[in-house]
């Protein structure tokens, strides 16, 4: 399904963008005063929670309001006290040209230039693709900084500054809470693991008898509790792991919404993870993250804060061009085999002594 859209947004998208190229002339107001902000963001979990810096660098240096154009897959995200309303597809109709500015978050969809387009008189974006007609103001997808940087690059484009070098946290609430503290049962020490990805690009996966080998030396050496974070898609890639495991760990795939895994992952003092969402979960939460990294590159996407950690050893250049929808599967022992598991239980153990 996934591919089936990156396709239709790929083509069908393009064309449309080319149609409506040159009405553009006649609906820019580069000068509007921001009062209506609308932040649109369709996908990616992780990607999302990289754009609240973004959105708190605008309730910092203006008084708009700011609405979310956004979709039921990452709108958990976007419950968020800096968020006015979450708007939807669906509400297109009665959207349109409602913004003084639109902020296309996405990094190459067509069909985020094109909503842009519809609902905001000012319109900022990334430049590097052919959408990027339909913006009156363009940034640069640099790939020598974070993507935190190129999201605040786009409110430096309105003509405001503003900086962070931390994420921000996450919203949960009191049930949520309450259904992890008894799942956990009182344990404590707590070590979180993702190992297994999204449904695109496998592979960023490291491998699963290399989790296993890791969990047990951080249970028998730190003395810590694992748990295992993931989706219930992924729970099959949990199960193998667990059973080539020695020590007993916690398995937690499927059992969470999105919202009280917010609140697992803030519990945990340390989490490791495939370059997926819950590591930039973790990032926001407070909590210190080791990333491991292979066919992306950590200077992009690496767990935003200080303390925290990439492990990125591939000679191979990354595979996945974000700013472009590239997403091949790519050579995974080139690019994940060179992740040795004494080079992550290192980094975790000097971050668990640090912590004690």
């Amino acid at each position: 399904m996934v591919r089936f859209l990156r396709f239709v947004d790929r083509y069908v998208g393009a064309f449309i963008v080319f149609l409506l190229w040159p009405i553009t002339v006649f609906i820019t107001n580069k000068k509007r005063p921001a009062k209506k902000v609308l932040i649109i963001k369709l996908w990616a979990i992780g990607d999302s929670v990289l754009t609240l810096a973004l959105i708190k660098g605008i309730k910092k240096t203006t008084k708009a309001t700011v609405h979310v154009l956004t979709t039921e897959k990452v709108d958990t995200v976007y419950k968020h006290p800096l968020i006015d309303k979450l708007v939807y597809p669906k509400d297109l109709f009665s959207l349109f040209s409602a913004y003084d500015i639109a902020i296309d978050c996405e990094p190459y969809l067509n069909t985020s230039a094109i909503l842009a387009f519809l609902t905001g008189k000012r319109r900022v974006g990334f430049s590097d693709q052919w959408r990027s007609r339909l913006y009156t103001d363009t940034v640069k997808f640099r790939k020598d900084q974070h993507m935190v940087q190129n999201y605040l690059d786009m409110l430096r484009a309105t003509g405001k500054k503003y900086d962070t070098d931390s994420l921000e946290p996450l919203s949960y609430q009191k049930e949520d809470k309450e259904k992890v503290d008894v799942f956990l049962n009182g344990k404590k020490q707590l070590i979180g693991i993702t190992p297994g990805v999204a449904e695109s690009a496998k592979s960023r996966m490291w491998y699963e008898d290399r989790f296993a080998e890791l969990a047990d030396r951080l249970i028998k050496e730190l003395g810590a509790t694992v748990v295992f974070v993931d989706s219930k898609g992924n729970r099959p890639v949990v199960k193998n792991i667990m059973g080539l495991m020695n020590e007993k760990a916690i398995d937690a795939s499927g059992e969470f919404s999105l919202k009280e895994t917010f609140c697992l992952i803030e519990k945990c003092k340390i989490f490791i993870s495939n370059d997926t969402g819950p590591m930039h979960i973790a990032a926001a939460q407070g909590v210190k993250t080791i990333g491991l990294f292979g066919p992306n590159t950590p200077v992009l996407w690496g767990p935003y804060g200080k303390g925290n950690i990439s492990i990125y050893k591939t000679k191979l250049k990354p595979s996945i061009q974000n700013d472009k929808g590239i997403f091949p599967e790519g050579d995974r022992d080139g690019f994940m085999d060179p992740i040795s598991v004494a080079e992550v239980f290192n980094a975790a153990k000097s971050i668990w002594k640090d912590l004690k």
